[in-house]
């Protein structure tokens, strides 16, 4: 075919690929006609695209659409439309590719699915056997094969995009261990093109995988981690079949319902090429790897209308599409974390009555820090990682904190005589629990409460304020969270002692120095020197 004569069909022109593929197809010489079922809506959107009417199942609308056309891209794929779509589409193929010989066509392109090890879902075996049909035709066909394709409009791509994005847990079925290769769209479009140029003696078939072989679990957490989201905590629950996962995806993705079952299931058995041996026959050997694949989709999704609704709040309560905080290390999602810790320290504070200073103030610290260590363990610990330069940094930090407080508090003191007998009340409390039992306990608490209230709240403050303002508003929290316990000591000191060891968090980006400091303080004030 010469270049002035290069016609194309596209079928499946208003899908996710076809809508990819055009403007690659334009650019390469070739004169599109689009095929749709729905030709006025589609001239709507894009009235510069030649459009004509008609669907694949078609012979007559075929055969006018086919006129003139060297070759045609069949992108049709009807997952989930009926009980019988997988009958329905093979007959639709088989009445294509005879229209497509009629009108002396040369080339047929179709994208499929790769074949599955085993027995393969209902819409693989739809995509196969759709292939098998296109290639035993009289018109030369090139069947690629795909497993999931990243790309904003991708079914597959919105399923893995929304239970990200969405759950920070989520139960892990066995089956997600089964892999896959995820190519981005921008590598099949190029597949696509350059598939209808590729020297072909009769029909042929080749696999299309991305450069890495990923599990379902392991493309939730790039996918996650791309977000600026921790890692969602997973829970291995051996029992949940695909049918039963399909039924809970439904309510967490956008997806249509019949459409998520199918890709569910299909995720059941490795989805592995054979070989990459077609890359290399166009000359596209280096493809995008699933990080930067979904870097783009995630990129061109902010272009969209918001998600609404009930799900798109928890979205946005979780930080996506936000950059991550670059003074506090931690991303912005964590605000809706930072706010329950802040609520479940009042609850406790507003407890220390009926339960105690240690029991109450101590098990909030340590449940909640135990939480944190669940839910962010890989960052926390990495901000936990000690060296003797930040001991030694701490244990100074702490000792100056100390000095100070001796040095003010008699000042304090003489002018405001009440402080004297809230401190004894104070001490009173503390002295209510065994002496054994406080000395145990402080280190666990001590580390629960930077935990949350550095690690957490305050990483979440620096990431909407900034690092000044962030610690300021962080200690004012800190201390009014302590207000319910009625000690006006109690929030000056912790409003003193925040804007400290929220400074040493900010400053030297670890935990290690303000936990030190923080336990050097207390162990001095509350047992080795009491101020009363």
């Amino acid at each position: 075919m010469t270049l002035a004569s290069r016609q194309l069909l596209l079928t499946g022109a208003t899908g996710f690929v076809g809508g990819a593929v055009r403007k690659a197809l334009i650019d390469s010489g070739w004169q599109v006609r689009c095929m749709t079922r729905d030709a006025a809506r589609a001239r709507q959107q894009a009235p510069e695209l030649a459009w004509v009417q008609g669907d694949v199942s078609d012979p007559a609308a075929c055969a006018l659409a086919l006129q003139g056309c060297q070759a045609a891209l069949y992108l049709v794929h009807g997952i989930g439309e009926g009980a019988d779509y997988h009958a329905r589409e093979v007959r639709a193929a088989a009445s294509f590719s005879n229209a497509a010989a009629e009108a002396g066509l040369e080339r047929i392109v179709y994208l499929g699915g790769v074949a599955a090890e085993g027995a393969g879902s209902e819409h693989l075996r739809s995509r196969l056997e759709v292939g098998q049909v296109l290639r035993r035709g009289r018109v030369k066909t090139v069947e690629l094969r795909a497993s999931m394709i990243v790309g904003q409009g991708s079914l597959s791509w919105l399923i893995v995009r929304d239970l990200a994005a969405r759950l920070p847990v989520m139960v892990l079925p066995r089956w997600l261990k089964s892999r896959t290769e995820p190519v981005a769209i921008d590598d099949v479009v190029v597949a696509l093109v350059r598939a209808l140029d590729l020297p072909l003696a009769e029909s042929a078939c080749f696999d299309v995988p991305g450069p890495e072989v990923m599990s379902g679990r392991e493309i939730l957490e790039q996918t996650a981690r791309v977000m600026g989201l921790h890692r969602p905590r997973m829970l291995a629950v051996p029992f949940l079949t695909p049918r039963l996962s399909s039924s809970w995806v439904r309510f967490v993705t956008r997806a249509k319902w019949s459409v998520a079952r199918e890709v569910v299931i299909g995720l059941t058995e490795d989805l592995l090429a054979v070989d990459d041996h077609f890359w290399r026959l166009i000359d596209h050997p280096i493809r995008l790897r699933f990080v930067e694949a979904a870097r783009l989709s995630l990129e061109e999704e902010r272009g969209h209308v918001p998600v609404r609704g009930p799900w798109g709040a928890v979205e946005r309560a979780r930080g996506v599409g936000r950059e991550s905080s670059a003074a506090g290390g931690a991303p912005a999602h964590r605000s809706l974390f930072a706010f329950a810790c802040v609520v479940g320290w009042i609850i406790a504070a507003a407890s220390v009555e009926r339960l105690g200073l240690w029991l109450a103030l101590g098990g909030a610290a340590i449940g909640l820090g135990v939480t944190v260590l669940t839910i962010d363990g890989p960052n926390t610990r990495a901000l936990l990682r000690p060296s003797a330069r930040q001991i030694l940094f701490g244990a100074l930090a702490g000792s100056m904190m100390v000095a100070a407080t001796y040095l003010l508090y008699p000042l304090l003191e003489r002018v405001l005589p009440f402080i004297g007998r809230d401190t004894a009340r104070l001490y009173s409390d503390f002295r209510a629990a065994p002496l054994t039992l406080a000395s145990l306990a402080l280190a666990p608490v001590v580390l629960g409460e930077e935990l949350v209230w550095r690690s957490v709240v305050q990483s979440a403050l620096v990431g909407r304020f900034g690092p000044v303002l962030g610690v300021g508003v962080a200690a004012c929290v800190y201390a009014l969270a302590h207000a319910p316990l009625g000690s006006p000591v109690l929030v000056s000191a912790a409003l003193a002692c925040g804007l400290c060891w929220g400074t040493l968090r900010v400053a030297t980006n670890s935990l290690v120095p303000t936990l030190v400091a923080h336990l050097v303080w207390n162990f001095v004030v509350l047992f080795a020197r009491p101020i009363s």
